[in-house]
């Protein structure tokens, strides 16, 4: 998963295009399967009194809610003509240990919390809790991808990041867009990305959700940048491989990337340090 936050970075770069689930009627859409998973996850869980928040289950206490939204998402994509095409997350980079570590620490303060609220029968705080203490498991990743191979779904795992492989894919041709919410999607080379595509038609805060088509090449002529700019600008403002320089977020790095022409062009005229290990980055 990507930029520090993913909704909000590159959409300032971005002219997204709306469009509906008819317009890829036919076509062949790589989705980022554990971003897909999580909101399933954290959004089909337990409610109302007595709910502790946590995620669906069946008769013997079993999650469910991953199976039921990967059921549900991918019959709406097929009744739409979309031929989909799931990938899953491989191994993290070791340059994304440091991120991964934070989450834990993370969800690991939100598990303290939602256990005391628990033993305290207080069901109003431990749902509001409930959406961070979720994981997607390797033996729920396992039922994913079981599942699908029996409805005919092509699902693979990818090297390390899923946005990355489904944006090589996108590029050689393979697919002809990828689904997915990171803007890494779009560093990683992706000619097409959509958002909202499997939650498009449902409701968010109370909001319809649509779909939106984002092209790889409007962006960069739009902003006046080269697809190796607009890396640097991502390394600039931050993923999960590298914090970021500090004091440079979308805006400003857009600037900078602009008169200075590189990173390390930015990291001089600055006086800021240029990342260390930047060509892994």
């Amino acid at each position: 998963m990507g930029w520090r936050s993913l909704g909000c970075n590159l959409r300032d770069l971005a002219t997204p295009h709306p469009v509906e689930l008819s317009d890829f009627n036919g076509q062949r859409v790589a989705v980022d399967a554990f971003l897909l998973a999580y909101q399933f996850i954290t959004s089909l869980r337990t409610r109302g009194e007595g709910a502790d928040g946590g995620p669906l289950t069946d008769s013997n206490g079993h999650p469910v809610s991953h199976l039921m939204g990967f059921l549900d998402r991918a019959t709406v994509m097929i009744e739409s003509g979309i031929d989909p095409v799931f990938v899953f997350d491989g191994r993290p980079h070791e340059l994304k240990m440091e991120t991964l570590a934070s989450r834990k620490s993370r969800k690991d303060d939100a598990r303290e919390k939602w256990d005391r609220a628990v033993a305290d029968e207080d069901w109003t705080t431990a749902q509001k809790l409930g959406s961070q203490i979720v994981s997607y498991t390797r033996e729920m990743v396992a039922e994913t991808r079981a599942m699908l191979d029996l409805l005919g779904i092509v699902n693979i795992e990818a090297p390390m990041e899923a946005e990355g492989a489904a944006a090589v894919r996108c590029a050689r041709g393979d697919v002809d867009a990828v689904s997915s919410q990171d803007w890494d999607t779009l560093l990683y080379g992706a000619p097409v990305m959509v958002r909202n595509l499997s939650s498009h038609g449902t409701r968010r805060f109370g909001r319809m959700v649509h779909a939106e088509r984002i092209v790889l090449a409007e962006l960069l002529e739009e902003n006046g940048l080269t697809y190796e700019q607009l890396v640097d600008l991502g390394i600039m403002v931050g993923t999960d491989f590298h914090p970021g320089i500090k004091g440079i977020g979308p805006k400003t790095g857009l600037k900078l990337i602009r008169e200075f022409g590189t990173i390390e062009e930015v990291c001089a005229a600055k006086d800021k340090e240029i990342p260390e290990r930047l060509e892994e980055i």
